[in-house]
């Protein structure tokens, strides 16, 4: 299943008329097709594809700390075999096939019972998360869910911030985090521990070296949290003609660092897929002893 295929007048008319045309204006015209709609489909090829991913993430998960029964390779099949049915078809933003794999297989290791997703964008990684995790309650925030192409039934849904939310009842041992909303991950790594939380996941973990290719840019990062921790020289980057810094003494910055007892950055999975790099990241915090809730659940 790779979805409906635009007719042949249509393509005609944008090769010859509508391409041509958006390109003098500066903008490029292709089909709205998800990545994983193109893929090798000789069995060498396809198994070269999916047992490299598999080592690599089997790695990564390794280095995560990340302790699994799950026989990796067989999830990596499962996924290559499951994506072509996902309900929702986007090309440019949100996540690829690295990153929806990346995810898949983490969330199948960390088989949490609760999810919390905050940034839900078109529902991909809402799905994702269901196909791993197919009896976890999930929580999705993001503020504005309009663009939504998949809406789990036995989810719940809020426009509000996750951190507003009422979590009184939640088992913060039996709960991961994913969090891909462009908001500050240092602010989000002191919010989760506030809670008890002690397993995140993060996406676009961008390095001091690299966020200037980013959207938004929401900052701290993990990895600028991380950078951060034994040095004195703040970070700097330009992007759209705007000039960012992240101070080395920032305090927000400081707090998470000292939460934060592993960060791991996955492999983005290019070299072994050919697909669009990903840039998933798994965050164990400290436990604490000291997390208190506000009159409504909500994190004092």
């Amino acid at each position: 299943m790779t979805g409906p295929r635009p007719s042949r007048t249509m393509e005609r008319l944008r090769r010859r008329v509508l391409a041509p045309l958006f390109d003098r204006l500066g903008y490029d015209l292709v089909p709205a097709a998800p990545d994983w709609s193109h893929r090798p489909t000789s069995p060498r090829e396809v198994d070269f594809l999916l047992s490299s991913a598999a080592a690599s993430l089997e790695r990564d998960l390794a280095a995560s700390g990340i302790a699994t029964s799950e026989d990796v390779l067989e999830r990596t099949r499962d996924f290559w075999t499951l994506i072509p049915t996902a309900p929702v078809r986007q090309r440019r933003g949100g996540s690829g096939f690295n990153g929806a794999l990346q995810l898949y297989v983490a969330m199948r290791a960390l088989a949490p019972r609760t999810v919390i997703e905050s940034g839900v964008f078109r529902g991909l990684t809402t799905w994702v998360i269901r196909q791993a995790c197919p009896a976890a309650t999930i929580h999705c925030h993001d503020p504005d869910l309009s663009g939504l192409q998949y809406r789990d039934a036995n989810a719940t849904y809020s426009t509000a911030d996750w951190s507003q939310a009422d979590w009184s009842r939640l088992d913060p041992a039996a709960t991961v985090a994913f969090f891909d909303d462009h908001v500050s991950q240092g602010r989000r790594v002191i919010e989760a521990r506030r809670l008890g939380l002690t397993r995140l996941l993060f996406d676009d973990d961008a390095a001091g070296h690299r966020i200037h290719a980013h959207g938004g840019p929401a900052h701290p990062t993990i990895a600028m949290i991380e950078a951060l921790r034994d040095r004195a020289e703040p970070i700097r980057w330009q992007r759209n003609g705007r000039a960012f810094e992240q101070p080395a003494d920032d305090p927000l910055a400081r707090e998470a660092a000292a939460g934060i007892a592993r960060a791991h950055a996955f492999d983005d999975l290019h070299r072994a897929t050919g697909y669009s790099p990903a840039r998933l990241t798994y965050v164990a915090l400290h436990p604490t002893r000291d997390t208190t809730l506000g009159s409504e659940g909500r994190a004092a």
